[in-house]
């Protein structure tokens, strides 16, 4: 079975179904980069009284062509609902009320069924989409909060909790890089080598991965933050984004004198 298999079984099952105003590809079939690891997203516009009923008649559908293994609703901004296959294809369903079919346009979705002619009301694509300022001040004190834990780490012996901090500051540089992705309609993390820049992706790969020993973990910390704390105070400068100078500060005499490093980022 193949992600078209999907696509067409669920165009078959709400063909005549009256409950399903439209129905669209999303994600990257609906931009169309999809390739063949891609799963499928599902856009659908239901009546909020309807949307349980086309969720049981999908799941039926998708049954019917594959047995599915995991099968998750969620109330997210709609009723979202993720399934696999037992061959582990992948499918999102979105069903979203009229009127609330979000920040979409012409070149992020493909109509597989419109009685409304929701997709023609689109606008033929997004704006580029800007920087945050307000996620880039997060992003600065959640990384220095974060460094500034490593004496407590270190002190305690908690050096596994040291491994799983270095994943939050590496989290939060790619956040950083991402940031600066212009494309409004980006997709997941799966497809962050097509979105950063080779040198981005270089940067990351280079840092040290650490083992839970107190040397690896402070010198893994240390190489993040050489990497985050330049380019975060650059972009901030370009955002006019105030910098925590005082709380930056504490952090760089609290590393050197608990720990006997030099805060050299």
């Amino acid at each position: 079975m193949h992600q078209q298999d999907i696509i067409a079984a669920a165009k078959t099952a709400f063909r005549d179904d009256e409950a399903v105003r439209g129905l669209f590809l999303s994600g990257s079939f609906g931009r169309g980069t999809a390739d063949e690891w891609s799963d499928v997203d599902l856009l659908a516009v239901v009546d909020k009284g309807e949307q349980r009923g086309v969720a049981d008649r999908w799941r039926t559908a998708l049954n019917a062509l594959a047995p599915v293994v995991y099968w998750n609703e969620l109330e997210r901004g709609g009723f979202l609902i993720n399934a696999v296959t037992d061959d582990w294809l992948r499918c999102d369903l979105n069903m979203v009320e009229p009127g609330h079919i979000g920040q979409r346009a012409q070149n992020t979705i493909s109509p597989l069924i419109d009685r409304d002619g929701i997709y023609d009301a689109l606008p033929a694509a997004l704006p580029l989409k800007t920087p945050n300022p307000h996620a880039l001040r997060y992003q600065i004190n959640e990384f220095i909060r974060i460094l500034g834990l490593m004496p407590v780490v270190v002190g305690r012996g908690e050096h596994l909790t040291g491994v799983m901090g270095n994943g939050l500051l590496r989290g939060l540089l790619t956040d950083l890089f991402m940031l600066d992705v212009s494309n409004p309609d980006p997709g997941g993390i799966l497809h962050m080598s097509k979105l950063l820049s080779a040198e981005q992706i270089g940067i990351m790969s280079g840092l040290p991965f650490p083992s839970a020993t107190k040397d690896e973990v402070i010198e893994a910390q240390l190489a993040v933050a050489r990497v985050f704390m330049p380019r975060a105070r650059a972009m901030a400068e370009r955002l006019n984004v105030e910098w925590p100078e005082a709380f930056e500060a504490a952090t760089r005499r609290v590393l050197e004198g608990k720990l006997g490093v030099k805060a050299d980022w």
